[in-house]
């Protein structure tokens, strides 16, 4: 991974990390939050960027600049529009990381930290991590969200599995959504989500456990993989993968498990970004994406050509050992529930299988460590 100091868009002393062909920007003056996104040398910014806001700082409220940021959930009308606005702190990482850790807000006692690492071919590893600083229990979730540019698709895989008698998949509408809006498109495999310049707000989320969601844009497809615990309690009604739109941009979403957060712990929600050229088709149902992706949806996994294969073998052993490891972790929450809620924050998806919900609690979470510079 190379980085390098620059200007981007006005802000000064950004930081940019290339690693192949894909590269990503970070400012240091706001957020933590990510700028930019570029394929290739002379790829456009995938990333939406409010042009009004362009090298600006220092707001004293919350202020959508564009690009990718972290939450934590569930969205509260306070609590969630905390600015970041500040200058973040930046540290390099010993396993060859970076991290951009924002001021710890005055409102809610949480330190928001961004971390990046490159991983596998033209990817990029975005760690978000929330940390309670407070002086009383949270609950709440890392929550992923990034703006796109317009014009675009969003897809969102629902989930598969044998067939049996209770459901397991989910879609949830905000109260602001239209369930005919003709920007929805409901296949069997997929959730399509157009973007339009004159589309109003509206917002749609799945409990999908498929790991990966994307946004195709022209000849380019960004997609986010993540890692998915199918024990632990999600917010916004089970909801993994989250899509937001209006006139302007996409907001394309992954949100982590919700964890019970002492003083002193954080929890950690992992992103695998990569960007590919497609075919440049119109997304009109399941077949469109499945041509588009190269994917084979008969066993809900991927050939080896799809430009979301990078993790697919990872994140199926992971799943293989939490089925195996089932009833020794069952057996552990009742000696030690505490101990059994705590998870590693998904360092790699290949280390790890998914951490248990303890009784009392309702997602991992793990004591802060000390940033190694």
């Amino acid at each position: 991974m190379k980085i390098k100091k620059i200007t981007f868009q006005g802000w000064k002393n950004c930081i940019e990390l290339t690693h192949g062909e894909f590269r990503i920007v970070v400012t240091t003056e706001i957020g933590p939050r990510i700028v930019g996104a570029f394929l290739g040398k002379k790829g456009e910014n995938l990333l939406y960027l409010d042009k009004k806001l362009l090298g600006t700082s220092n707001q004293k409220v919350w202020t959508n600049y564009g690009g990718h940021r972290i939450w934590h959930a569930p969205e509260d009308s306070v609590r969630s529009y905390c600015p970041d606005t500040r200058r973040v702190v930046v540290a390099e990482l010993r396993d060859g990381g970076i991290s951009f850790m924002a001021p710890r807000e005055e409102l809610t006692g949480i330190v928001k930290t961004i971390n990046v690492y490159p991983e596998g071919d033209n990817s990029f590893r975005i760690e978000h991590q929330i940390r309670n600083e407070g002086l009383w229990d949270i609950e709440a979730a890392a929550w992923g969200i990034t703006q796109l540019l317009p014009g675009g698709t969003a897809i969102l895989p629902q989930n598969h599995g044998p067939e049996g008698l209770l459901p397991n998949r989910s879609v949830n509408f905000w109260p602001y959504a239209k369930p005919d809006d003709s920007r929805f498109v409901f296949g069997n495999e997929f959730v399509l989500v157009k973007q339009t310049a004159k589309g109003a707000p509206t917002k749609i989320g799945l409990n999908s456990g498929e790991g990966w969601c994307a946004y195709i844009n022209k000849n380019t497809a960004f997609i986010k993989q993540f890692e998915y615990f199918d024990e632990n309690e999600y917010p916004d009604l089970g909801s993994s993968v989250e899509v937001y739109t209006e006139g302007g941009y996409l907001e394309l979403e992954t949100l982590g498990p919700l964890a019970i957060l002492e003083p002193g712990d954080e929890v950690t929600h992992s992103e695998y970004w990569t960007a590919a050229e497609v075919e440049q088709i119109p997304l009109n149902n399941d077949e469109d994406v499945i041509r588009m992706l190269g994917i084979e949806t008969d066993d809900g996994c991927c050939d080896d050509d799809c430009c979301c294969h990078d993790h697919a073998e990872e994140k199926a052993a992971a799943k293989k050992a939490a089925k195996s490891s089932k009833k020794d972790a069952k057996a552990s929450k009742k000696a030690d529930s505490k101990a059994a809620a705590k998870a590693d924050g998904a360092k790699k998806a290949s280390e790890k299988a998914p951490a248990k919900k303890a009784p009392a609690k309702k997602a991992p979470a793990k004591k802060a460590a000390k940033k190694a510079k």
